[in-house]
């Protein structure tokens, strides 16, 4: 199989950003890291979409969303046609529901 692009929502791409620039302003070896970390996850994904566990987010009406773990970030994905569309980077301790 042919790996799928990965596409990132503004919004989790502002995620990415938000969570870089906070790590790096106590530890920029440690932004480093946790965005090798986020490029290798999204590569994995990329090859293997269908190796995150899948999730259901929300209460009423739930909604199915892979998710990656990068500790202590959560990637919440969804594969929507031939792509990979990243929705959020959303810290471990956050409630996904109220942000997906």
């Amino acid at each position: 199989m042919n790996s799928m692009p990965v596409e990132l929502l503004p919004i989790a791409r502002d995620d990415v950003n938000n969570a870089l620039v906070y790590i790096a302003a106590e530890d920029p070896g440690a932004a480093d890291r946790l965005l090798d970390e986020l490029l290798a996850a999204m590569d994995q994904l990329s090859r293997f979409p269908l190796s995150a566990p899948e999730v259901l987010v929300g209460g009423r009406h739930p909604r199915r969303y892979y998710r990656v773990p990068v500790p202590p970030y959560n990637v919440y994905c969804r594969i929507i046609g031939d792509r990979i569309v990243v929705m959020r980077l959303l810290h471990e301790r956050m409630d996904a529901s109220r942000y997906l």
